[in-house]
Order: structure tokens, then sequence, then C-alpha cells
């Protein structure tokens, strides 16, 4: 596991005398512009069914085998998340489920010495993930030979980290098995089953980096008040590299063994975006290795050859921008570009450079992507398998990166998705992602709601997903912008500003203004209707915390100790001037604001956003007669990850807009979806 970064949490041209070279151009354009060169899109795409946004021929995590004959990936069969494969010598049409779980599997690895795999599995959402060893057997096709389940406390959660490089029968993973509130690194033998811990994690490691003996050598831990250390392990004793700053961000990347050296994205000191740096852990010395020459984004990835050498850094404003440290590798990246006429991303998804063979992803707004394989030697690009068939370029929007100003002149990033065929007055939905210390990207394959941004613009919506202040990617400033800026402050003036942002461009229908969003997004959208009643005419919010008291008080004992930025950008709820803080931000405390129609989605197992969000600001409407449904799926956590429930929330969100906001309906939908949505309407008179 050398260089392999391990992640517990997230809850939270320089120096080297070469140049560096881009190797793609942005454009930005605004709203109006996008629009008016969309009006020769004379066609309205016909009306798809919701099945195929959300098909079982979509695939994701495609994986090589260690023998590199075999593909595997996560793919639903019968409703559910199972594993498939296909020999590498074959096609699509060679594909079959390894595995016929009816719990959906989260995630997997093949082992790296044979034809096994690993996978991670909870039940009904719970998150308390338990790891099983898959044992396979090759006769006319790879087949399950007996699954073993590897942890045993079905109240913990085991994050599965991978498999030492130098003895594969060592399986670490992160779990809160010993201390319910801690949670530690422990390695598995897989010949004994003999549990052992490697790391007590007094620290707080959030993200940590281990050597090739699977040893955790490099950690990054919270200090408790916004800032951060860097750790490393000499002679068996942690000690602390460097702190920072309160606000400044560190993020680990790659652990260079050879030279006791840490590859590193931060903000230290003058750097406001997340920059390269390279941090030698003996005397640490920092060195400044590259940073974006537009000064707008930070580090979004990394490639380094086999002999540890930096050969290629991205950056990721509104597309993926590519600087090259390997000429030969800027050369083949450009060649599979050149394959493709229209603007696509590429992602390399594995490298073995002794045989010159990539397995490479290739996606694009109205692309969910596909998988081939090229050749360095021959410079072949062979097609593997298209990740959803189904779901046909034709018939989706285009997704444009835009940019607008905010009320104090800052300026926002986000993806305009406008409907085929008429692009003015025509009803909107503004879709604020979760986190909310994420991003969203360009490419449809990068998040669940870009798929639900093209079911929209199909039945005529225009969608717009705004990377808010607090959003992850744009620098540390702008980061830190969103502390103490919930539901009143600037965090929802960005929405409310992209929303007047698209009226005045003559986009949208000022009275059919709709908002919908998940997690962090379903507190904006209950926010935007009680903190800015007069704006939205329809409101979704699926999995969005009602109170943000609570919300703190929920979160499971294991994400205590990460819980330092939220504490900074949100309050503490044992200190009373943050609880009146956090009142005042709270939904469900101005609830006699609220005119718009509401629609709450919610999984009843979901331990991060509980049942209780949705059920005390459904009852409070209801006691109100305010207007305000309410869908429950009791086998679900937080999000739906079963297909049957995935429908009926689509389906009835298709309904609810179009009821209020105007927008097409499919007549046709699924009797059985019909049914099924019926069992997960809540009656909130009984509440």
């Amino acid at each position: 596991m050398n260089t392999k970064l391990s992640v517990l949490f997230t809850l939270a041209a320089v120096g080297l005398g070469i140049t560096a070279c881009s190797s793609n151009t942005e454009k930005y354009n605004s709203a109006s512009e996008l629009a008016s060169q969309s009006q020769s899109q004379e066609k309205i795409a016909p009306l798809l069914p919701i099945s195929t946004f959300f098909n079982e021929s979509r695939i994701s995590d495609v994986q090589l085998s260690a023998d590199s004959n075999w593909l595997a990936w996560l793919q639903s069969h019968n409703g559910i998340n199972n594993i498939f494969v296909m020999p590498v010598s074959g096609s699509i049409e060679d594909a079959y489920p390894l595995t016929q779980l009816d719990e959906p599997i989260d995630s997997f690895s093949w082992d790296s010495e044979n034809l096994n795999l690993f996978y991670s599995q909870d039940v009904g959402g719970n998150e308390n993930q338990q790891i099983y060893q898959i044992r396979t057997v090759v006769e006319h096709k790879l087949t399950v030979k007996s699954t073993t389940r590897l942890t045993h406390k079905d109240d913990s959660n085991y994050m599965f980290i991978g498999q030492s490089d130098e003895q594969p029968e060592l399986l670490s993973f992160a779990a809160n098995h010993d201390d319910p509130a801690r949670i530690d690194v422990y390695q598995l033998n897989l010949n004994t089953k003999e549990l052992t811990p490697s790391l007590v994690n007094k620290f707080g490691f959030h993200t940590f980096l281990e050597n090739k003996q699977g040893e955790i050598v490099v950690g990054v831990g919270g200090l408790g008040d916004g800032s951060y250390a860097l750790y490393s392990k000499t002679n068996g004793n942690w000690e602390v590299v460097l702190e920072t700053q309160i606000g400044e961000k560190i993020e680990l990347i790659e652990y260079q063994e050879e030279v006791d050296s840490v590859y590193l994205s931060s903000s230290l000191g003058e750097l406001d975006t997340l920059s390269l740096l390279s941090v030698n852990l003996g005397s640490g010395e920092q060195k400044l290795m590259h940073q974006d020459p537009n000064a707008r984004s930070d580090v979004y990835d990394t490639k380094f050859d086999d002999d540890g050498k930096l050969s290629m850094v991205s950056y990721y404003y509104g597309y993926k921008e590519n600087y090259f440290f390997d000429k030969e590798l800027e050369q083949h990246w450009q060649h599979i570009r050149n394959q493709f006429d229209a603007q696509v991303e590429i992602d390399m998804l594995q490298r073995d450079k002794k045989s010159g063979k990539w397995l490479v992803s290739v996606a694009s707004d109205v692309d969910v992507g596909s998988i081939y394989f090229y050749n360095e030697n021959t410079k072949s690009l062979k097609l593997m398998l298209q990740k959803d068939p189904a779901l046909k370029a034709e018939y989706l929007a285009k997704r444009e990166s835009i940019t607008y100003q905010a009320r104090d002149g800052l300026t926002i990033q986000a993806y305009l998705t406008l409907p085929q065929g008429k692009q003015k007055h025509l009803p909107a939905i503004i879709l604020p992602h979760g986190g909310p210390w994420v991003r969203d990207h360009w490419t449809l394959s990068s998040a669940y709601f870009n798929r639900v941004a093209q079911l929209l613009a199909n039945r005529g919506y225009a969608v717009l997903q705004p990377n808010f202040r607090a959003s992850t990617g744009f620098g540390e400033t702008f980061y830190n912008l969103g502390n103490q800026n919930w539901g009143t402050g600037y965090m929802q003036h960005d929405l409310t500003d992209g929303a007047n942002y698209l009226v005045a461009q003559g986009i949208a229908d000022k009275n059919r203004l709709g908002i919908m969003g998940g997690s962090y997004g379903g507190y904006a959208a209950l926010a935007g209707i009680t903190f800015t009643p007069d704006l939205y005419q329809a409101s979704i919010s699926f999995v969005g915390p009602s109170s943000l008291v609570t919300l703190m008080n929920s979160f499971p004992d294991y994400y205590r100790p990460y819980l330092g930025n939220w504490y900074t950008a949100v309050g503490d709820p044992l200190i009373a001037e943050d609880v009146e803080k956090m009142q005042a931000r709270s939904p469900i405390n101005f609830v006699d604001n609220i005119k718009t129609p509401l629609l709450l989605v919610q999984g009843a197992n979901d331990p991060r956003v509980t049942q209780k969000e949705s059920d005390q600001i459904a009852k409070k409407m209801q006691s109100k007669g305010l207007n305000v449904e309410y869908i429950l799926a009791k086998d679900e956590g937080h999000g739906f990850s079963k297909r049957i429930n995935n429908q009926a929330f689509l389906l009835k969100m298709e309904r609810f807009f179009a009821e209020h906001l105007g927008g097409r309906e499919y007549e046709n939908a699924s009797e059985e979806v019909s049914q099924h949505l019926k069992t997960l309407v809540v009656d909130t008179t009984r509440l």
C-alpha cells in the first residue's frame, strides 16, 4: 500500500525549472450566451422514461484484475448494486453478475495476488460497513467458490484500505471496532484471521499514508480549532512535522519512502489555492512544486511514474486542466484526446509502464463514459465497455460552466443545463450540492444529481448547479467564506443570486422557480423557502436537516474527533452563544414564513441526517395547515441505493415539479414504480 492515501473522513511552474503545458483550454459563457447559442437546437428532445436515466445497464468503479485478464465493476442486478465481471479477451456480451446479493455493495477491490475479491456492504443504509472476501475459481468462467465475512461487529463501521504490497496476506481497514467514539486502524491476517491494531488513533487522523509494509507513517489530524498538524512516525514515535494556521488546508497525496518525503496539497503561508508541495519529513523542509497558473483552483489530481517522479498535475475550475512534466505522457494523452471530436475528460485508471498498457475512462457532460485499453507501444485505443449504453447522448442537454456575480461582487462558478428546444422563460431548478465541503464537476457521471439534472432538462427545466462559497476546489478564502454563513448568510445568498441571475438573463420564469438538493442541499432547499419565502414556488429536501442543533447532536460517536470543521462553520452545541446562532439559521424555527409547497424525502436508517430532521418539520407544517408531502424509505440511509426506491423518488419529483412549476411529465410511468411509491408516502397527520 505504498503511497496509498487512506481517508477516514471527509467532513471536512514553480521551482522545477521546467515548462508545464496545459492540455486543454477552457471557455466560459454567460447564461444568456448559452441560451442564444442553443436556440439553434430547434427540436425538443422526446420525453424519456425515468428508467432511461437510471437504468440497470449503468456501470461504475471499473477495475482490472491483478493478472490483467478480467474486468470487474459495480452494476445493478435485480435492483441492487452487485459485482459484474467479464474477460478482457471478450466483450460486454460476455459480462455477467459475479454476485447476486440482496443488499447493495458499496465498494470492492481485487486481491492483488489472485482472482479473489473483497467488498464492503452495510444493511439498509445504516453505514455500518462490513468487509467480505470472495474466493473464486475459473472453470468455464470466473465463479464464486465461497464468500467469507471478515469483520464481525454489526454496530461497527469498517472502511477497507487495502493490502500490503510486501505482505499481501495482510489487509488494512479503519474502524470504530474497539472504541465506538474513535476510528483506529487494524490489520487482518487472511491466513490466520487474526485481527491486530496497527494504529490507535489518538491524534484523530482523518487521512494518512502507509509504507510498503502497510505501516502508517504519515498522518494529518485536526487540532480542534480549525487548524491541522502533519505527523510523521520516526523510530516508533509520532512527531509533528508542521502545523497549519486556522483556516489553512492540508491534504496528503503521496509518500516517497526512499527520500522520506511526502507530497501534499496545501494553502500554507501566503498560498490561497491548495498547491502542490513536497515536505521532507526529517528536516521539515518545504518545496513548492506547482500551483494553478490561473490562481483560481486547488490541486485536483496528480500522476506519478513508477519511480515516484511527478508526471502530471491537474486543476479543476469549470473543466479539468492538465499540466504535464513528462513529455512522453503528454504525447500519449494528446493522442487519446485526438480520437474524439467532442469535448471529453480523460482519466487514467491504471497504468503498467512495463507493458505500456493503460486502463482509461473517457467521459463528457452527455456521456457517462466508456472504458478503453490504450497501448503505448502501438498507440492503439480499444473500446472495452460503455458505462451506460442505454443513455443516448443525442437526447441529452449540454451542461456548460458559467460564472455569475454574487451580490457582494464575488464570482461564482456554476453549471447550467438547458433543455433542447425552447430555452427562454423556462421553469428552473436551483440544485445545490451536498456536503457542503465538496463541489460539482462537469462530467455526467461525477455526481448522482447530474443525472437528475438531465432528467429535469428533459422535462423542460433549466437547471443551475452553483459551486457556492464553502465549496472545495476554489481556494482557502472561498472555502472559509462559508463559515457561519449557512441559511441566512452568503452560502444561501449565492443560490438566491443564481436564481435571480437566470431571471435577469431571460432564461428563468420568476414565477416558476424551484429548489432541490440532498443533504446540505436539502438544508439549502429548506432555508430557501423559510428565509426567502417569496422566491421559490416548489421545494424538495432530500435527507436535509431542518435544525442545525439536532443535526449536530445526532452525529455518531465516532464522528466526534472529526467535527472541528463543523464547529467552525456551523457552531458548537455545547456553547450557548453558538446554539443561539444555530437556532437562528434552522428552518424548523421559521416554518411560519413558508408559502411554498414542500416535498420531504428521507431514509429511515440515515445515521447522519436522521429521520427526526424530516419528521419534525413535516409535523410542524402539518399542524399549521401548510402544503407538505413526505416519502420515507425504511430500508435506506443517507440517499437511496435500491433501484425501486430511487425510481419512486424520481417519479414523485417529476409529478411534484410538474404540478407546481408546469414542466413536462412522462405519462406512461411504470405501474410497479407507481405502486411502490404509494408504500413510501407518509401520512403527515399521524406524526
